[in-house]
């Protein structure tokens, strides 16, 4: 899918985390530890900034209308559980079953698709490119 330059780099994000989502969705009980494990170092060493800039760069963007407000909410309630679920694995006070595993693939799996789907589609058709562009600049800099 053909993505604007200034969301291409959070797009090239997206590959990773899809790549860590497929790894929760296809652990065994012999791997889900691994694969538990591998999703909170991702989230708390790479994908913690990544949401913090679609949160203090892309959403304030957004028109105010109901579509931009329901699409940022679904995108901050995804982020606030990853996080959560991160902190919590790290901490040793959730248990990596392969149920937790899957579950938490296809929900980080979900938000990416949410993301490319309809948040940055969403963005590419409201916003004006001059608008767009500075979105890149901020995100180039804070990156």
């Amino acid at each position: 899918m053909k993505r604007s330059a200034a969301l291409a780099p959070l797009s090239r994000d997206h590959h990773h985390a899809l790549v860590v989502a497929s790894a929760l969705t296809r652990a065994g009980a012999g791997t889900c530890r691994a694969a538990a494990m591998l999703f909170a170092d991702f989230i708390t060493e790479h994908e913690g900034l990544h949401f913090a800039l679609e949160e203090s760069i892309l959403l304030p963007a957004l028109p105010t209308d109901e579509r931009s407000q329901s699409l940022a909410a679904s995108v901050l309630t995804d982020h606030e559980y990853l996080r959560d679920v991160a902190q919590r694995l790290k901490a040793d006070q959730l248990e990596p079953t392969t149920e937790l595993t899957t579950v938490l693939g296809v929900r980080f799996r979900d938000h990416v698709r949410l993301e490319e789907r309809e948040l940055f589609p969403y963005i590419e058709s409201v916003l004006e490119p001059e608008a767009l562009a500075r979105i890149g600049e901020q995100l180039a800099a804070a990156s």
